[in-house]
């Protein structure tokens, strides 16, 4: 009754176990201890890619949100793989976690069926489908996108391109929703102002974040149609625009504006540093942890949530001066 902290425990009583726990050292095994009452206070979280500042900062968030309600988290990573998610879900319901928060850009139809089989209160980003146990916490990729198009635009901006990735080995685009989302979202946001003569590309390259964007770039400025500004559709892709246009020697955002996605930490300390859309980590995280326990304890179904986008500006974009003639792109 110390151990768990239970009040009805005669004061001296109280004294003589604490002494004995600080004399032999003792650590009560919570893990049988949950196990003994039937649930735990851990949950899953599983992410695409721990390198990512993206999906760093929203373990820290959602680690943070849960330790301030008395749970743990067990941290798992898929490298973007299918298999490695299905894989991590079966691990995490072997440990019994209370539920799952699924963090991922790919997904499989095994892992929601698993889940629903074994009524596993889980929660996802984009990709999820609702029911009585599984929530879906959906990013505005439209709203923020369009800010940043409409910004470009506004700032004299007509000829764009888009730079996105795709992790090695992939077998289908359509296998990764939130890339397909925020690819479909720059394509109508452009298309809104297509009276306006404003013109985009897609440019992509398979591989590693900022290697891959490096490369794609590099592609896009040996394109024949030329461009002003360029999107990229996560920071690590943008920290690999960055470097190729460095490297080819042209000047941003003089000659060329760029806007990326996610508003990681690093955006800030860039040179110039980077305008881009922000996802919100401390709500995100906020949003995660109440989803999954108001699941876990209270037994609310799942339900559908929008989480807004913003863009902040910072030094990569300006106005495109109207008086100068285009830049080479060599």
């Amino acid at each position: 009754m110390v151990v768990n902290g239970r009040d009805k425990v005669d004061p001296k009583t109280r004294r003589r176990v604490q002494a004995a726990i600080e004399r032999l050292n003792y650590q009560p095994n919570l893990y049988a201890s949950n196990l003994a009452k039937g649930r735990t206070r851990l949950l899953g979280l599983i992410v695409s890619d721990i390198v990512n500042p993206f999906f760093a900062e929203i373990t820290q968030s959602v680690r943070q949100e849960a330790h301030a309600r008395g749970y743990e988290v067990f941290l798992a990573s898929t490298q973007f793989s299918g298999q490695e998610l299905a894989g991590a879900v079966k691990r995490m319901m072997g440990m019994r976690v209370a539920g799952l928060a699924i963090m991922t850009t790919e997904m499989s139809a095994d892992v929601l069926a698993q889940l629903r089989k074994n009524r596993t209160p889980a929660v996802f980003e984009d990709v999820g489908t609702v029911s009585e146990t599984i929530s879906n916490i959906r990013i505005d990729y439209e709203g923020g996108i369009f800010k940043a198009v409409k910004y470009l635009i506004d700032l004299g901006h007509k000829s764009l391109i888009f730079v996105r990735t795709e992790p090695d080995g992939s077998p289908q685009h359509s296998s990764f929703l939130s890339i397909a989302a925020r690819t479909n979202a720059f394509q109508k946001a452009v298309n809104q102002f297509k009276m306006q003569g404003v013109q985009a590309e897609i440019v992509t390259c398979t591989g590693a974040g900022p290697k891959a964007g490096q490369q794609a770039i590099m592609k896009a400025l040996d394109l024949p149609k030329k461009f002003t500004a360029a999107m990229a559709i996560a920071d690590p892709v943008a920290l690999g625009v960055l470097r190729g246009l460095q490297l080819r020697g042209v000047k941003v955002p003089g000659e060329i504006s760029v806007v990326s996605f996610d508003n990681s930490y690093l955006c800030e300390y860039l040179t110039p540093s980077l305008t881009s859309i922000d996802i919100p980590r401390g709500k995100l995280g906020k949003m995660v942890v109440e989803c999954l326990l108001g699941n876990i304890e209270d037994k609310h179904p799942g339900r559908e949530l929008l989480l807004e986008t913003n863009l902040v500006v910072r030094e990569s974009a300006t106005r495109l001066m109207r008086s100068k003639t285009q830049p080479s792109q060599r």
